[in-house]
Formats: structure tokens, sequence, C-alpha cells
């Protein structure tokens, strides 16, 4: 029967093997306690097989093997918390060769290691707790003074690798100093730009609220010039009562001065004092503002009366075609006439050799300008004239 030796415990749990937890072995020779082979086979993933944690051969829950052992005949006298008793004073040691790091019996460099000691306790506080720059370079500076010194090869490496720390520290906070300083010009520069375009914006979108105003105020006054425009094109095209519209008129050439025959005695009766026709001129055109019917119909109680009067007289000669302007015999009951002032337009066609026609025009309520000028028989007497200019219809 097989014993076991005092303090012989699983290699897995570390648990200390008894009647309780017997030892257990697998296809490959490693020796396991039972709750470390079900832990295993437990935790393993159905599409795998559980394998040993020394080797890696695979195994299963069938090919596990109990070691039977005989406690009662070995020699198995072991604490049975000796292996945490172990493991306690393995720590304690480990602590206690912390805090005696040199040993007692150096006599020769104990200022070497004081200094080292200080040193690196001041690399531990500043590795610990958060610090100034200052006091990082400070301590820099003063590690390597103290390894440019002291060339002991015992404290050279340690105190060698805090001072490559703590460069690397400073090197860190220089260059995210530089990095911070550069981001934060970017930032002022961008906000500026930023400014810029909020003003520019600002102005633009005034300037076109502006535009927009004065498009809008425009596009009023156009409407309201349009409107005002057709009403005056509808008044215009409808207004057939006594106000005409008035009419440019162009006054013919001069007459002829051709001698007039001498008036005979009879020319001092009462018929000087009625008025006569015009004589029918080739200079005359018909006017192209429409006559209103008060004007048209003053022309005819004009043109009835005078017929009127040269039949009631004696007659006398012809008159000409075309009347002159010299003086002839001047009539003590005839006043001196004067041009009138509204004309019809004249139309004067100027060939070479065919007579002049009179042209007529038409328009659209057919209404025409009716005028009358009698000469004077004064010899400084005015000629009919010869300027362009408005005539409008008469309401008399």
């Amino acid at each position: 029967m097989l014993t076991l030796n005092p303090g012989s415990v699983c290699d897995v749990c570390a648990e200390e093997y008894g009647p309780n937890r017997l030892p257990h072995s697998i296809p490959c020779g490693h020796i396991l306690c039972i709750s470390c082979c079900n832990n295993i086979i437990n935790k393993t993933s159905s599409r795998l097989t559980p394998v040993c944690p020394f080797c890696r051969d695979q195994f299963t829950s069938e090919t596990v093997r109990v070691i039977r052992m005989d406690f009662s005949t070995s020699t198995w006298n072991t604490p049975r918390h000796r292996a945490y008793n172990l493991e306690k004073e393995h720590l304690n040691e480990m602590v206690s060769g912390q805090r005696e790091r040199f040993p007692v019996n150096e006599q020769g460099s104990a200022r070497i290691r004081a200094e080292a000691r200080r040193l690196e306790d001041k690399v531990a506080k500043v590795a610990a707790k958060k610090c100034s720059v200052e006091e990082v370079s400070t301590l820099h500076k003063e590690l390597q003074e103290w390894l440019t010194v002291e060339m002991e090869d015992q404290w050279q490496t340690s105190l060698s690798l805090s001072a490559a720390l703590l460069r690397a520290i400073l090197m860190n906070h220089v260059a995210h100093s530089e990095a911070s300083k550069i981001a934060k010009a970017t930032e002022a520069n961008l906000k500026g730009k930023l400014d810029d375009m909020e003003v520019a914006n600002t102005k633009l979108e005034t300037e076109l609220r502006r535009q927009r105003q004065e498009f809008s105020r425009m596009a009023q006054e156009c409407q309201t010039l349009r409107s005002e425009m057709n009403r005056l094109k509808l008044k215009a095209s409808g207004g057939t009562g006594l106000g005409s519209r008035p009419v440019l008129v162009e006054d013919g050439p001069t007459r002829a001065n051709t001698p007039a025959p001498m008036r005979s005695p009879q020319s001092t009766s009462p018929r000087a004092m009625s008025p006569t026709s015009p004589p029918t001129s080739p200079y005359m055109s018909a006017a192209t503002a429409a006559q209103s019917p008060l004007s048209r119909f003053t022309g005819g109680h004009v043109r009835t009366t005078s017929m009127s009067a040269a039949r009631s007289q004696t007659p006398g000669p012809p008159p000409s075609g075309m009347r002159s302007q010299t003086p002839g015999i001047q009539s003590p009951l005839r006043s001196t006439s004067t041009a009138p002032t509204r004309q019809r337009r004249m139309s004067t066609t100027a060939t070479g050799s065919s007579p002049q026609k009179i042209v007529r025009s038409t328009s659209d309520d057919k209404e025409s300008i009716h005028e009358r000028w009698i000469p004077s028989i004064h010899p400084d007497a005015s000629s009919p004239p010869s300027t362009r200019r408005f005539a409008y219809p008469s309401h008399n």
C-alpha cells in the first residue's frame, strides 16, 4: 500500500492530501485531487476535450484513476495548515528583505547607501503622488549629478533607471505643453476667423434684406405706374367728351405773294362785315384729332351765316384761288383780324410738277378740327402763322 510523505499537496490547488482528499492519476501520469479534475472537466467547453494543466495531454472523466493510500501505517503527521504557514513565512521574509535592502555589515559604503536610499525614496514619492514639473526637474538633475560622481555598480543601475524615467516624464510634459500651446493658438485663430465670418455674414444678411426691401418697393412702384398707364390708356381711348386731346398741327407753306384784284366800292357795304368762308387751299389737310360735337356745331353755324350773308349782298368779283398778301382797299367797318390759334394739322405733298393734293387724316371717332383765318387788308398785317403748335377744338 502506498503512503504519503508529510506535506504532500495537490500541484494545482495546493491542498494537502488526506483521507478526505485522495490523490488521482490521469493518463499522462500527473497526480491531481478529485476536485481539480472535476473543475477542469466542467470548465472545458463541450466542443473541446479536457487537457492536463501541465503537459496539455487530453483526458476524460473515465480515464481518471484514484490512488489508494494507507494513512494508518504511514508517517503522516504533518500539521494541517503547514503549506499556509510556509507561505506566510516566505512573505514575511520578503517584507523584511525590502525593509533591509542594504546589509548591515557594509561599513565602507554607509554614506553612499544612505544617499542612494534617499534618492530612491524621492523617486518613489514622485511616482506615487502628483507633483509639479519643477520638482521632477530638480530630482532629475540631482540624480544626474550623483551618477556622475559615484561610480559604484551596486547603485548605478537602479538610479540610472530612475533618472531615465524622470527624463521621460519631463520630455512627455514638454511635448504635452507644446501640443497644448499649438492647440490653443489654432483654436484662437479659428475663433478669430469664425468671428470674422459671422460679421461678414451679418453684413451680407443686412444687405440682402435691404435689397429685398428695395426690390419690393420698386416692384410696387412699377405696379402702380403700370396701373396708372392702363388707366390713362383707357381714358384716352374712351374719352369722347368736350375736352379733346391736343393735336400737333403744322402750318402750311407761305402763300404765294400774288397781287390781289382791286375791290369794288361795294366792298364797303355791310357785306364786308359778314364772315366769309375761307378759300380752298391746296395746303389744307384733315386734322388728326377728333372734333367734339360742340365744335362741329359751331363750324356748321359759321358756314351757314357766311352763306346767308353772301347771298344777301350784291355780286362781286369771284375770289381768287389763292389769297395774296398785297394790301387792298381797307374797309372802315372791317377790323384787322389775326391768325387763329387753333389750326388743323396740315399735310403737304411736295412734288415737282403735279399739284398738291389735300390728304385728310381720320381718327377713331371721326372728329375733325375746323378753323378759319381771315387775312387783313392792311399792308402791315401779319402773314399766316407758320410755326408748329397744338390746336384744341373750340368750345364756343
